[in-house]
């Protein structure tokens, strides 16, 4: 029975958490290695009984996010090497998100703040509601509401200046 669980958990949310991850990431093999850690360490550390398991996953994604990239940061001296070679995510999202409105409304994301893009991610490929969502980034819900409401209002006056609408 555990096993069918791990499975149907893994095929339920795989996809998810590898879109969350490359937006957080901006490289394919970093977002996989970080959904695969992701999927070890929740599961293993899961209580049915305390959390969801959708929010439990994309909580322990984040923090392994922060963990990995505080330890990176200590890695890299900034200014001593040019950035330019890392890949641009809205590229490779093409591979992934096939309808041309759907790649216009990602790229507008990537373009976005960390905060509002986080927003914005965990709201479009997660059903994580807005307290969850808030839980998760240390804000209210009610502000998780405000941001929404304005990048959705911003991306709608821009996709009729540029004809997507």
């Amino acid at each position: 029975m555990r096993k069918d669980w791990i499975e149907t958990i893994y095929r339920d949310y795989h996809n998810k958490l590898f879109l969350y991850a490359f937006s957080l990431t901006k490289s394919k093999a970093d977002a996989e290695d970080l959904v695969q850690e992701t999927f070890i360490k929740a599961l293993s550390s899961f209580n049915k009984k305390k959390y969801k398991i959708e929010p439990w996953l994309f909580l322990v994604l984040k923090h392994l996010f922060i963990d990995h990239y505080r330890k990176n940061k200590k890695l890299l001296d900034e200014g001593q090497y040019s950035l330019d070679w890392l890949e641009d995510p809205y590229d490779a999202t093409k591979e992934y998100i096939k309808n041309e409105k759907r790649r216009w409304l990602y790229a507008k994301i990537y373009d976005l703040p960390q905060r509002e893009r986080d927003v914005m991610l965990l709201t479009l490929t997660t059903a994580l509601s807005d307290d969850e969502i808030a839980k998760q980034l240390n804000i209210s819900a009610a502000n998780i509401r405000v941001i929404r409401h304005r990048i959705k209002t911003n991306l709608t006056i821009l996709a009729q200046k540029e004809g997507f609408l």
